[in-house]
C-alpha cells in the first residue's frame, strides 16, 4: 500500500496548499461547505476513532508501562483528554492574543508569537496523521479513500479558521508548513518503527484533537452553520464507512 498512501498523502498536501482558494467564494456556499466537512468529520470521529479507543486501551493493558501509569484507569482515554486539553488551550490563547491586539494595536489577528506556536501545534498535528495513516486505515484501499475523504475535509475546516484568525501569515507562510508536516509524519513512519503502544497513545491522542479541534471550527454561532449540510455531511461519511468498513 506505499504507493496509496503515498498518493493520499500528495492529495493532503494539495488541499493544504489550495484550501485558501475558498476565501472566494460567496460567503453562504462556504458556511455551508464547512458545516458539511464538519459532519463527516465528527461521524468518522465517533464511529470510526472513538471505537478504537477500546483497542489502544487493550494494546496498552497488555504493554508494561511505566509504574505511575499503571495505576491510572483507562489510559489512552485520558490521552485523549489530553490532545483536547492542548488544542483548547492553543484555541483560548489564540482567541486571548487577537482581543488584546484588538483593543490595543488595532490588529484583527493575533500575535506572531502565537502564530507561530499554533501553526507549530497543527504541524504536529497533521503530522500525526501523516503517521498514522497507514496504521488506521489498515491494507483496504477503500479504508484509505474514506480517511482521505474525512481529512481532506477536516484540513478544509481547520485551515478556513487559521486563514481567517492569522490572515497573510497563513497563506504566506502557514499553509506550506502544514503541507510539508504531513509528508515529514508519513516519511517518520515509513523509516522508523513505532512500538504498538505508542501508535495506541498516538493515536488516543490524535483523536482528542481531532474532537476538539470539529467542535470548535463548527460550534460558534458566528460560524452561522447549516444543520442540513452538517447532517448530510454526517450522514455521507456514516454510510460510507458501513459500507466499506463495517
Amino acid at each position: 500500500m506505499f504507493i496509496t498512501s503515498l498518493l493520499v498523502i500528495i492529495g493532503f498536501m494539495t488541499v493544504h496548499i489550495f484550501t485558501d482558494a475558498i476565501k472566494y467564494l460567496e460567503k453562504r456556499m462556504t458556511n455551508r461547505l464547512v458545516s458539511m466537512v464538519s459532519g463527516g468529520s465528527i461521524a468518522y470521529v465517533f464511529l470510526h476513532l472513538v471505537p478504537e479507543l477500546t483497542h489502544h486501551q487493550e494494546v496498552a493493558h497488555e504493554a508494561r508501562l511505566l509504574p505511575w501509569l499503571e495505576n491510572v484507569d483507562y489510559v489512552t482515554y485520558v490521552a485523549a483528554l489530553l490532545g483536547i486539553a492542548v488544542f483548547y488551550g492553543i484555541n483560548q490563547m489564540s482567541e486571548k492574543s487577537e482581543r488584546e491586539n484588538r483593543r490595543m494595536r488595532n490588529l484583527t489577528r493575533p500575535s506572531k508569537r502565537v502564530f507561530v506556536l499554533e501553526i507549530s501545534a497543527f504541524a504536529l498535528y497533521n503530522g500525526l496523521i501523516g503517521y498514522l495513516l497507514q496504521e488506521l486505515s489498515g491494507d483496504s484501499i477503500g479504508a484509505y479513500v474514506v480517511y482521505f475523504l474525512v481529512f481532506s475535509f477536516h484540513f478544509i475546516a481547520n485551515n478556513r479558521i487559521l486563514q481567517l484568525t492569522h490572515e497573510d501569515l497563513y497563506t504566506r507562510a502557514g499553509r506550506w508548513i502544514l503541507a510539508v508536516s504531513v509528508l515529514i509524519g508519513w516519511i517518520l513512519y515509513e523509516v522508523t518503527h513505532a512500538s504498538p503502544l505508542t501508535l495506541a497513545f498516538l493515536s488516543s491522542f490524535l483523536t482528542g484533537g481531532v474532537v476538539l479541534n470539529i467542535l470548535n471550527d463548527e460550534l460558534p454561532e458566528e460560524r452561522e452553520s447549516s444543520f442540513p449540510m452538517f447532517l448530510m455531511g454526517m450522514l455521507f461519511i456514516a454510510v460510507l464507512l458501513q459500507i466499506i468498513i463495517g
